[in-house]
């Protein structure tokens, strides 16, 4: 019986397959973000360029301590934030969340209702953002590559020419013994 060792690019191959079916089955089917932190708000546990992986949660769920992420409307512009609840204010119309990033002297300056979180932080990947800010950028250029590769083949395969055919071997021993012929004869 042949039994084959797989090689590293087999293994690699189908760990990063794996890999990128596990990150959308995450995404699409359970509602996971991931995001890139771009601020040092929540040094030292959470740092520039890691990567924080969050899940959906019910906002009557979290307490004091949790880490979340959350929509915060400024301006024009709209901003997703992660930060720590440090209090959970009761109003009459219900209940908001106050923040703080944890590297912060003050609370955050807006109050986060329930409506606006967007889940909860559940993994802290260290440095892996930047690999995962510029994955589009990397996707692009593979599959440039790729389509490149193709072309190449394919031009290749048209703008070849037929080989031209070897004559045929006894040919060949006939225009041999031809010379020979004509050398002993010539030396007599």
């Amino acid at each position: 019986m042949d039994k084959r060792r797989p090689d590293v690019l087999t293994v690699v191959s189908y760990f990063l397959l794996f890999f990128t079916v596990l990150i959308v089955l995450l995404h699409f089917v359970f509602g996971f973000q991931y995001v890139v932190i771009l601020t040092d708000s929540m040094e030292p546990n959470i740092n520039p360029n890691d990567l924080v992986v969050t899940r959906p949660v019910d906002p009557d769920q979290l307490r004091v301590g949790d880490v979340i992420l959350y929509r915060v409307t400024i301006g024009n512009s709209t901003y997703r934030i992660t930060h720590r609840i440090i209090a959970i204010e009761n109003t009459s119309n219900g209940y908001y969340f106050r923040t703080k990033g944890d590297n912060r002297n003050y609370p955050d300056p807006w109050q986060v209702y329930p409506d606006q979180v967007i889940g909860k932080v559940v993994l802290v990947i260290p440095k892996i953002g930047i690999i995962w800010y510029y994955t589009p950028l990397i996707v692009l250029g593979i599959f440039l590559f790729i389509i490149a590769s193709i072309a190449y083949d394919l031009a290749w395969l048209l703008l070849e020419e037929e080989p031209i055919r070897p004559k045929s071997r006894k040919a060949d021993l006939l225009v041999l013994r031809r010379k020979k012929i004509k050398v002993y004869h010539h030396r007599r």
